[in-house]
């Protein structure tokens, strides 16, 4: 028997094991139909994406009243907006009338919210302020007509929505991450949306993760970034429905250059279940952030978020955007999309080994064992 017949293929139609990936030293990937399966994908939206909470974006989007943006996540359309009271409220955008979509992109609202197709208005608090002709219909029914909401709350100076409405809180989720994140980025509230870059990505959402919660892979395919890690000082840590990766830098012409007044430079990456990366580099005064929004089994709506303090950037700060964009980007991408064509050849065996060694080196698989159990998990 060799080493992959110990785990079971399974096809899209069985329930992969609760204990599946439970022993990270022996432990392989799902099988493929677990990352191009239309049904899987199905099970995964309703059971993760609709259960979980999901990080949407930064507090300063909609720090100020009447400020909103929207998201789109496995196939819903959702308003995040502050009120005139300055409360945040999040809302699918969709008008109850017929089903029009309500608002576009991010911006500043007016006082009320009018829809375009037969300019029904709403109250920033998602009461209805107007529908025309109202008066003459028979049993019109207001106050079943406001706009449907879902459950929002900020976290550590990110906005994170729910769709259940039985979920309890963001802490109960991810107990813990939003104390070391702001351990990390003393300065996270205060950070600006500097650049964002937008791309619908040919790879499934776990395929992402996976590539994110190893740096067995930064060697050969982030030359850049690999400069300036030190491998023998990075450290990769589970908790509860989150991870830590923890290493210590160094100053790199070809990517991070250093502050010479920085002691000990360090930089922290942390994934959250389901889907999103928070990366605090070197020096703790900016983060990058991969917001994942998945669409279907093989594609992954991906914002790329890069937040500074300043909103007048330098030239470093500039050259430093470039870089994530024409490079370190770049690189990730082709990765995952290459990951998704191959895992559908029939070179391809079935299942992946996870490379976790006994040391948890910085070069250990372990994250993505961690990852795919709670995956597992949440398929039974």
């Amino acid at each position: 028997m060799n080493a992959l017949e110990k785990i079971p293929l399974l096809d899209e139609h069985e329930t992969i094991p609760a204990d599946f990936c439970q022993d990270p030293d022996n432990a392989w990937t799902f099988p493929k139909a677990f990352y191009t399966s239309k049904s899987v994908f199905e099970t995964e939206k309703e059971k993760i994406f609709a259960k979980s909470w999901i990080c949407v974006g930064h507090y300063s989007e909609v720090a100020k009243p009447n400020e909103y943006f929207t998201r789109k996540i496995t196939g819903e359309n959702i308003i995040v907006i502050r009120g005139k009271d300055s409360v945040l409220r999040a809302f699918y955008n969709v008008c109850p009338h017929r089903g029009h979509e309500l608002l576009t992109g991010a911006g500043k609202s007016k006082n009320v919210i009018t829809c375009p197709y037969h300019a029904w208005t709403f109250k920033l608090d998602g009461s209805l302020a107007l529908a025309r002709n109202c008066e003459n219909v028979s049993n019109f029914d207001k106050e079943n007509s406001q706009l449907m909401a879902l459950k929002v709350e900020e976290c550590g100076g990110f906005i994170f929505i729910n769709m259940d409405p039985e979920a309890t809180c963001v802490s109960d989720q991810l107990p813990g991450f939003a104390e070391k994140l702001t351990e990390a980025c003393t300065v996270i509230k205060d950070l600006k949306l500097a650049a964002r870059f937008v791309t619908d990505t040919a790879a499934n959402w776990k395929i992402i993760v996976d590539n994110y919660l190893e740096c067995y892979h930064c060697g050969p395919a982030h030359p850049g970034f690999s400069d300036s890690v030190q491998v023998d000082k990075y450290w990769h840590t589970p908790y509860e429905n989150w991870t830590l990766q923890f290493g210590y830098a160094r100053s790199s012409e070809k990517s991070f250059k250093l502050d010479p007044s920085i002691v000990d430079p360090s930089f922290s990456g942390f994934w959250t279940w389901p889907s999103t990366m928070f990366n605090v580099p070197p020096g703790g005064d900016f983060m990058t952030v991969i917001y994942e929004f998945p669409v279907d089994e093989e594609t992954t709506l991906q914002h790329y978020d890069i937040y500074f303090l300043n909103e007048e950037l330098t030239q470093e700060q500039k050259d430093l955007i470039e870089w994530y964009k024409h490079v370190f980007r770049p690189e990730d991408l082709n990765l995952v999309e290459s990951v998704q064509r191959g895992l559908k050849s029939r070179g391809y065996r079935g299942q992946g080994r996870i490379m976790t060694d006994a040391q948890r080196s910085g070069i250990s698989e372990h994250g993505i064992a961690y990852f795919q159990n709670l995956v597992a998990k949440s398929h039974q």
